[in-house]
This record gives structure tokens, C-alpha cells and sequence, in this order.
């Protein structure tokens, strides 16, 4: 009987141990007809444009502390590398953006290799339904890089403060904050504020100089917001940078969304301005989405982008059909 009642009870215990942690799944998948014409060239078809899997873990340590961990899995068919080039087809499968977390009443401290997404483009492009111009002509392509990030609990209701060190920014794994690395790093403080309509993000950026050829970023700040007036919600966001070479380099964007039942509609535009002329451009684009449920819509996009002296400017018209789960 008493050896009935311990196993009983290891039983339970292993029971109130699992239950303290929890593991999710996530993930979409999206695929679209595309025509587009970039530098005069014109192709047109169809191709995968989303695909993750997502591994979520967190477990309760007791004493309000938590930890936690996320794995994205890239899947998609095989077709053209991600660069748009015939060679180094996809796979169909590989690993994304990994991190684990440890988060209490002195915040969050998170540490993963992961992609740094264009960091104006979020709020700015207040949520239309469109393909996005952080592709480098009007603002800058997102990154992969290694970080340490550290998130303050908040400050006042909805303000919080952000310190990271970003390493080996567009190759992670590289140990770009040695000396001798090829690869930058750099170090980041941010705030970001929310309460109600109101959401705005800014930070400085200070670029280590172990890989600083000449067109390489010294420093950049960043600041964006968004407001929902219910009606429609509008976004704005700035970025100046400046390289080892002192060239200046200015970001605007704007953008626009607006609900209508089971439509939304919106529109963007960006600019780039820099004392490299050659690298001057404007785009815009607008887009419709309908959504069939809160999991799938269908969209239909056009962007247009221009860079200064270029004929023709770079188009794209797309029609995707996406799912998330």
C-alpha cells in the first residue's frame, strides 16, 4: 500500500512538473503569382512566399520568473535561392530565427540568432496590406545577426527600454565582435512606448569598426510610430545613418490602412536620400486584402520603386494566397 502511495504520488509531482511548462506550434504559409520587371528584365509566375513553422517553449520557475525558447523552421518548395538567383536551390527545409529567454521583475534577457527586420518599416507601414519596401532601394534589407538583448520591465505604463549587442550582423556565428572578424557588430539602445492608439519605437545604433570599409554604417537612429483613429491608422518613421566615409544616408517612409469589413486596403511610400546621389530613390505601393477568416486572406498588391536616374523604375504586381495556424 505505502509503495501504491508513492508512486502515486511520484506520479502527481512529475504531473505539477510538466504542467509548469508548455510547448506551442505556429506557423503560416503563402504562395502567389508574381510579375514584376526589375533594371528593364521581366518575369513573371508562381512561387512560395511564406512558409514557417514555429517551436515555442516556456516554463514557469517559480518566484515570477520565467525561461523560455523559440525555433522557426523555414519550409518551402524548392525554387530559387532567396537572393532571386538560379543557383543554390532551397532545400525546402531549414533552420531561422532560434532564441531562449530568462524574464523576472528585472525584465527580460534574451539571447538567439535571429533576423533583424528593417526597424522603421513596422509601425510605419501601419499595417497595409502590402509587399514591403525593405528590399534595399528605399530602405534597407533586414539582417541576420547574433544578439544579447536586455528589456526593461516598464518604466511608466507602456514605456520600456531595450540595451542589445548585435554581433555578426549578416553572418551569424562569424564572432564578429573580435577585432580581426570580417563581420560588424554593434550596440543598440531603444525605447518603445504603447498605450491605447499610440505605439513608438526609437533607437541609436553604434556600429564596431572591425569590418569598417569605407560604405560600412557608423551610426544610425531610428525613430517610428503608428496611430489607429479606428476609422483608419496611420504610420510615419525616420532613419539617418552615416558610414566610416561620413556619407549621409536618410530613410522616410509613410503609410496608411484602412478597415472595411472583412477588406482592409492601405498604401506606403518611402524615400531615400544620400549625399551618394546614385543611390537616391522613391517607391510607393498600395494593396487590397480580404479575409476569409482570422487564419487566411487573399492579397493583391503592386509596388512600384525608383531608383534616381533609373528608366524604368522596378515593378512588381502580386496575388498571394496565405494561411497561418
Amino acid at each position: 500500500m505505502k509503495k501504491t502511495l508513492i508512486a502515486l504520488a511520484a506520479v502527481a509531482a512529475t504531473g505539477a512538473a510538466f504542467a509548469q511548462s508548455s510547448v506551442t506550434l505556429s506557423g503560416k504559409f503563402a504562395v502567389a503569382y508574381t510579375s514584376s520587371e526589375v533594371a528593364g528584365a521581366k518575369k513573371s509566375g508562381l512561387g512560395v512566399t511564406d512558409g514557417d513553422v514555429v517551436f515555442a517553449a516556456v516554463e514557469d520557475l517559480g518566484g515570477g520568473m520565467k525561461a523560455g525558447a523559440s525555433m522557426a523552421v523555414r519550409v518551402r518548395g524548392r525554387g530559387p535561392a532567396d537572393d532571386g538567383s538560379a543557383t543554390g536551390l532551397n532545400s525546402g527545409v531549414g533552420g531561422r530565427d532560434g532564441s531562449v529567454y530568462l524574464s523576472g521583475g528585472f525584465g527580460t534577457l534574451t539571447l538567439g540568432s535571429i533576423e533583424l527586420g528593417n526597424g522603421i518599416i513596422g509601425l510605419a507601414s501601419a499595417g497595409a496590406p502590402v509587399i514591403g519596401q525593405d528590399s534595399g532601394v528605399t530602405l534597407d534589407k533586414a539582417a541576420n545577426a547574433d544578439i544579447l538583448l536586455y528589456t526593461s520591465p516598464a518604466i511608466v505604463t507602456g514605456l520600456t527600454a531595450r540595451a542589445a549587442v548585435v554581433d555578426s550582423i549578416g553572418a551569424p556565428g562569424g564572432y564578429g565582435m573580435q577585432a580581426a572578424a570580417a563581420e560588424m557588430d554593434g550596440t543598440l539602445l531603444g525605447v518603445n512606448y504603447s498605450a491605447g492608439a499610440l505605439a513608438v519605437a526609437a533607437d541609436y545604433t553604434m556600429f564596431g569598426q572591425n569590418a569598417a570599409a569605407a560604405t560600412s554604417a557608423d551610426t544610425r537612429t531610428r525613430v517610428s510610430g503608428s496611430y489607429d483613429l479606428g476609422s483608419f491608422k496611420l504610420g510615419a518613421g525616420y532613419q539617418a545613418k552615416e558610414t566610416f566615409a561620413n556619407v549621409k544616408d536618410a530613410q522616410y517612409m509613410v503609410g496608411v490602412s484602412v478597415p472595411m469589413g472583412a477588406y482592409t486596403a492601405g498604401l506606403t511610400y518611402a524615400a531615400k536620400d544620400s549625399d551618394d546621389n546614385t543611390k537616391d530613390a522613391t517607391g510607393y505601393e498600395f494593396g487590397v486584402q480580404y479575409a476569409f477568416s482570422k487564419r487566411t486572406a487573399l492579397q493583391v498588391a503592386y509596388r512600384n520603386l525608383n531608383v534616381k536616374g533609373a528608366t524604368p523604375a522596378d515593378t512588381d504586381l502580386r496575388v498571394r494566397l496565405m494561411h497561418s495556424f
